[in-house]
């Protein structure tokens, strides 16, 4: 199956990070923005990445309202403009939404709100068990928190994507802010894996025509799920849903499979250890159902599925010798000829002697071939354009001594000097 690490991608990263239970920097030295925080607009990084986008480009949607930062907005009680294309209160989804699976029975399996240790790492073990591959949308905030879980999920072949910084609506905030969520999540990715996220999923499904114009321009492809399939597992945390009824809307949902041209993404979470054991049972369901588990990338036939990867390292070899000095080195190889000087006066001298233990080789006549095997008569011509007389020839062949062990050295070693006297 496609996959980052099926690619071979995954060859090493700028730094291992130990698995540590507390990877956070001394109080006031962290260069990222904070845990819990909606990152600060108002910093040189992100007026920078602002400068990316053109803002002419950009929709003049209004800033949903919000009764606690962080929360999905509220939904106003006056219709919604069908041109702002707002998911969270109208189900609006764009063209270039990614909310499918193009592949009939293609299953995008994605878990969001992580990395969590102590869950986390279940979750790799069942998806390693089961021999699948997943789409893991991570936040920076707690990414900053675990980021060897980045790298784990990266060397079991699994894909990064991103949910933002801090998990907040992205309509409830400014153009700077949703600059700021998506960026420094790239960033901390980055830095830390050596892999630019090139999909994200903004959290609650809440995005409208402003927050898509913003983030394809840096470079981001939305991704949501597909219609009704959200397991609704993230309840579980908050014992606002049993697991039994999660049972019974995906089993609703399996039953819909047979009616859909397309394959599906659903909506799973890796934040609290009954979620794990609900991605069990339903992964289970599915296959049993014939449903083909895959990350974003492999559902949309994307071999790369980021905006940047890691460098292979160049493979490293003994040194070897070069060509021509394997062949002086072989046996019964003749010794290098030396060309003719710049100042020669034109004139032949006598080619080299050969060694006794050349003398068992066959002698070359005037019919062999002296050159890449081709021999030369009257009338042939040399790299000079001119040609070699009869009487020329035999005196080429007159003086090639009887062994050819030297071969091609001293007959282009006669060559050049016979070419030379012509010029006389």
């Amino acid at each position: 199956m496609i996959s980052s690490g099926s690619l071979g991608l995954v060859e090493a990263f700028p730094n291992k990070i130990p698995h540590k239970p507390d990877y956070s920097h001394p109080k006031g030295t962290s260069p990222w923005p904070k845990y819990g925080e909606k990152p600060n607009a108002n910093t040189p990084e992100v007026k920078a990445w602002a400068k990316l986008v053109d803002w002419s480009k950009v929709p003049k949607l209004p800033i949903r309202k919000v009764k606690s930062p962080g929360d999905a907005p509220e939904c106003p009680k006056h219709d919604v403009p069908k041109s702002d294309c707002w998911w969270t209160c109208t189900g609006c989804y764009a063209p270039d939404d990614v909310v499918d699976c193009p592949g009939k029975n293609a299953w995008g399996l994605t878990f969001d709100d992580g990395p969590q240790p102590g869950t986390t790492e279940s979750l790799l073990a069942l998806l390693k068990e089961k021999n699948v591959t997943a789409t893991f949308f991570v936040t920076g905030m707690k990414s900053a928190k675990a980021p060897w879980l980045l790298q784990d999920t990266l060397e079991q072949g699994h894909h990064l994507a991103s949910h933002t910084w801090s998990h907040s609506g992205l309509t409830t905030l400014t153009n700077e802010e949703i600059v700021a969520e998506l960026k420094w999540t790239e960033k901390y990715i980055y830095d830390h894996t050596g892999y630019k996220i090139k999909y994200y999923r903004p959290p609650y499904g809440d995005v409208d025509n402003r927050v898509r114009a913003i983030a394809t321009q840096l470079g981001f492809t939305t991704v949501i799920w597909s219609n009704e399939w959200d397991t609704q597992d993230w309840q579980l945390e908050e014992n606002t849903i049993s697991s039994k009824q999660i049972v019974n809307i995906f089993k609703n949902d399996l039953q819909t499979l047979p009616k859909r041209k397309n394959g599906v993404i659903t909506l799973e979470h890796d934040g609290d250890p009954k979620m794990i054991t609900m991605a069990r049972t339903l992964l289970d369901m599915g296959l049993a159902k014939g449903m083909k588990p895959m990350d974003i990338a492999q559902c949309l036939n994307d071999p790369v599925g980021y905006n940047a990867v890691p460098k292979k390292p160049e493979p490293k070899f003994e040194s070897v010798k070069k060509p021509q000095e394997e062949l002086s080195s072989s046996k019964n190889e003749p010794p290098k000829s030396s060309p003719i000087p710049d100042n020669a006066d034109n004139k032949a001298t006598t080619p080299p002697e050969l060694s006794e233990s050349d003398s068992n080789d066959e002698s070359v006549s005037n019919d062999e071939s002296i050159s890449n095997g081709e021999s030369i008569s009257s009338g042939e011509s040399v790299s000079s354009g001119e040609s070699i007389s009869q009487q020329s020839v035999k005196k080429v062949s007159g003086a090639l001594p009887s062994s050819n062990a030297a071969g091609l050295s001293v007959a282009l070693w006669t060559l050049a000097a016979v070419a030379a006297s012509l010029v006389l």
